[in-house]
């Protein structure tokens, strides 16, 4: 029963992350992230927690990849920010 219960829970955590992929050490746009890399409004809302852009418009902060499927490091963008053509080198 222990098993069942631990294979569970490992398929829960693997499917929350499974849709979202993001290259550690780059740097994304909010639109890019929601679009092209399976993340939501929400998870950017929630990696803003903690920081001081926490009550910012997520689409006016730099997210910086930390791990496949997270980011971290928030810049704000006071004029949005901008995308250019190569993956991981957006800027203010």
């Amino acid at each position: 029963m222990k098993l069942a219960t631990f294979l569970t829970l490992s398929i829960l955590a693997c499917t929350g992350l499974a849709g979202k992929t993001c290259t550690p050490s780059f740097d994304y746009c909010a639109d890019e992230l929601i679009k092209s890399k399976g993340f939501t409004e929400a998870d950017l809302k929630d990696a803003l927690i903690g920081s001081e852009y926490e009550k910012e418009n997520p689409n006016s902060i730099l997210y910086h990849c930390t791990n496949p499927g997270s980011v971290g490091h928030p810049k704000l963008c006071p004029n949005g920010c901008k995308d250019s053509a190569q993956e991981g080198s957006k800027k203010c």
